[in-house]
């Protein structure tokens, strides 16, 4: 009888795990995606996703622009 699909699927995995090179996965089977780079604000310590330049912008326009503008809020990204 060939082996069944739940046991083909463990050999696959436990040979990754042997190798290093098993990807984790959530439990409906897809890939765990990498965490986003984000910066924290300077003045207030919130955190956002530096990717987004117009989402930093927008933030620091909440803080007074004469004491803290962007490039005080986020100085690693804005230079």
């Amino acid at each position: 009888m060939p082996i069944s699909k739940k046991d083909r699927i463990h050999r696959e995995q436990k040979k990754a795990d042997a190798a290093g090179t098993r990807t984790p996965k959530k439990a409906n089977g897809n890939p765990v995606k990498p965490p986003k780079p984000t910066s924290i604000c300077a003045n207030c310590r919130k955190e956002i996703v530096n990717t987004n330049l117009t989402q930093l912008e927008v933030h620091a326009a909440t803080h007074d622009a004469k004491l803290w503008p962007k490039e005080k809020c986020w100085p690693n990204d804005f230079k």
